[in-house]
């Protein structure tokens, strides 16, 4: 089947589906990407083998692994597992091949207020869920993904994207949104929102974003993209309290510019 995802059309095996069923399209695009699974590999006389391309060799420590060619553009899971989490191989594959595509994939919340959106970028526990929540309570916001995001440069301007994956939040959104602002949340029992500069944007929003260190050229892409993201979109240091007053303090500098 052809799943559409920031935008960009891959083929993912039938068979292990349901995990992507919400982002099925139909299109005449070529997908960029093939997606195959296997149980295992093939054995004889004792021995695995396999004639899958196999430039590129991943491995999780539970013994799954991801054969992939050059280019990224066929890729062969060997996993037993159809739910796939934000520490999948698949999901590797899919950041390594969307790097050459100006696409970043974070650990992030994404809210859309008509058209425009916030990605509330942190660590597990910090609030991206929640923000996302108080945001739709009072600001009438779109949760698009509550907990994972891609992030596209295209048509001229940076979007961010929901996707498959999303942690442990129920919000999973297959759209996008014009991105306005990014916000690193941090917890405090005063609210207070601050602009960073660049080199401190970098230093706080980099460790929330996912990066194929495995293959030098998609790395290099991707920091490209990502130095290009932080000079055009500006980021925020929001030290919150979670209430209604944390909303609209970020509306009132990032949708206000007050």
């Amino acid at each position: 089947m052809i799943i559409r995802i920031a935008d960009i059309p891959l083929e993912w095996q039938t068979e292990y589906a349901d995990f992507v069923k919400d982002f099925a399209c139909n299109t005449q695009e070529e997908p960029v990407m093939k997606l195959e699974f296997a149980a295992q590999m093939d054995t004889i006389h004792g021995i695995q083998y396999t004639d899958k391309p196999s430039e590129h060799m991943l491995r999780l420590e539970n013994g799954e692994l991801l054969l992939a060619d050059t280019n990224w553009e066929r890729c062969t899971v060997f996993t037993a597992r159809s739910n796939f989490s934000e520490h999948s191989l698949p999901l590797a594959a899919i950041c390594s091949k969307f790097a050459q595509f100006n696409t970043l994939f974070m650990h992030a919340s994404v809210v859309d207020k008509g058209g425009n959106g916030i990605i509330f970028a942190g660590y597990s526990g910090v609030g991206k869920t929640t923000q996302a929540q108080l945001w739709q309570k009072y600001a009438g916001a779109d949760i698009i993904n509550g907990d994972k995001a891609f992030i596209r440069f295209t048509d001229g301007g940076f979007y961010a994207y929901g996707c498959p994956w999303k942690g442990s939040s129920p919000y999973c959104l297959n759209t996008k949104t014009a991105l306005k602002g990014i916000v690193v949340l941090r917890q405090a029992s005063d609210n207070k929102i601050t602009k960073l500069d660049a080199k401190s944007a970098v230093e706080l929003f980099m460790p929330h974003v996912f990066l194929p260190h495995w293959d030098t050229a998609c790395l290099q892409s991707a920091l490209d993209t990502l130095d290009a993201l932080t000079r055009e979109i500006p980021v925020w240091l929001l030290e919150c309290r979670p209430d209604e007053a944390a909303v609209k303090l970020t509306y009132s500098k990032v949708f206000e510019n007050e």
